[in-house]
């Protein structure tokens, strides 16, 4: 690893919001993937599994410890500005690049589904007297007045806020207060206890993990067929840029492999899995974790690295409708799909 590399780096260790995890020892004739995530979310699991499992050094590979960031524009900074090879963040990072001018490829899919909730906090589901079975028309006219978490601007958390107030005809500056929460989930959690905000966008476990903790619920979930027109909306990715998918495309191949035998472990071998997210989530309660792990096994995990061209459509769709992109983005502009068959292809 270059000494630039290596310091900026050790900079955004100091800006992420968990410890990086670990991966077994690898053998000293694989190649080197630095890879970077937003927060800890459970769409980072097959990144853990995969080096656990040792999926990515079997296919010549190490991603070494993935570095945690607080946001997902810092994720892609990072691989746009090659101190990172590959980025796990959401597909909403990824158009913000494409409208940049960068080169970003998207690798595999890590959750086949929009995995951020809006999770509203226990005061306010008792004022607004609202639950999981009013209509979706109802709660999204009792966010207007409200504060609401978002991990950041730009973010996918964010986007959801913005959609929703869009199909609402609520003015994002006059009628809310969106407030930049970050992405520790503990702290995020402290945010809806003391009523710092009023509901919190955000990834899965924290809306699994309020409700064991009896501090909120969700309240908006598009995993869960809320919102009709993102079922099965890719959200989730992992990806790099076209110049590293050219200087490393035997490493790319491997890390493509290893990332698919981790996806397909998750949806195979559920006791060996769920032993290995409490690995990845050591704090989190029991309940939250079987929670966690039934929403994600059921609706975001595909042991098929190429995405969706109709998830990744409706990506574009809901960014577009959010006010976030004005381009229609095209699957094969965005996806690395010649690399990804050649993945496919031999394994």
């Amino acid at each position: 690893m270059s000494i630039p590399r290596r310091r900026f780096l050790q900079s955004a260790a100091a800006l992420s919001v968990a410890p990086a995890f670990a991966r077994p020892a690898a053998a000293a004739s694989v190649t080197e993937l630095a890879v970077g995530s937003i927060g800890h979310s459970i769409a980072h699991f097959p990144l853990y599994v995969g080096a656990q499992q040792g999926f990515f050094q079997q296919n010549g590979v190490d991603i070494g410890k993935v570095t945690e960031f607080s946001t997902g524009a810092l994720v892609g900074t990072a691989v746009t500005a090659g101190s990172l090879d590959i980025g796990s963040s959401v597909i909403t990072d990824v158009f913000s690049l494409a409208k940049a001018g960068r080169s970003v490829k998207i690798l595999s899919v890590s959750a086949g589904s929009y995995y951020i909730d809006i999770v509203a906090s226990k005061a306010f589901l008792q004022a607004s007297k609202l639950n999981d079975r009013s209509s979706i028309g109802d709660k999204i006219r009792a966010m207007r007045g409200k504060n609401i978490g978002v991990t950041g601007p730009g973010s996918g958390t964010e986007a959801l806020v913005l959609y929703l107030l869009k199909l609402g005809s609520i003015d994002r500056t006059r009628d809310v207060q969106l407030v930049n929460v970050g992405a520790n989930i503990p702290a995020v959690l402290a945010t809806l206890r003391t009523g710092r905000v009023d509901l919190v966008s955000f990834a899965w476990p924290l809306g699994q993990q309020a409700q064991v903790e009896d501090i909120g619920e969700t309240f908006i979930s598009p995993a869960r067929g809320d919102l009709p027109e993102m079922t099965h909306e890719i959200q989730g990715v992992v990806y790099t840029t076209q110049d590293e998918i050219d200087k490393k495309h035997a490493a790319m191949v491997g890390f493509i492999r290893g990332y698919a035998k981790a996806c397909t472990t998750i949806l195979k071998d559920p006791v060996r899995t769920r032993e290995l997210l409490k690995g990845f989530y050591p704090n989190l309660d029991p309940k939250a974790l079987d929670l966690t792990l039934d929403v994600y096994r059921s609706t975001s995990v595909s042991s098929n690295p190429m995405p969706s061209e109709v998830g990744f459509l409706r990506a574009v769709k809901f960014h577009q409708a959010a006010g976030l992109i004005s381009e229609p983005y095209a699957y094969n502009d965005i996806v690395a799909t010649k690399v990804i068959a050649d993945a496919v292809g031999k394994r």
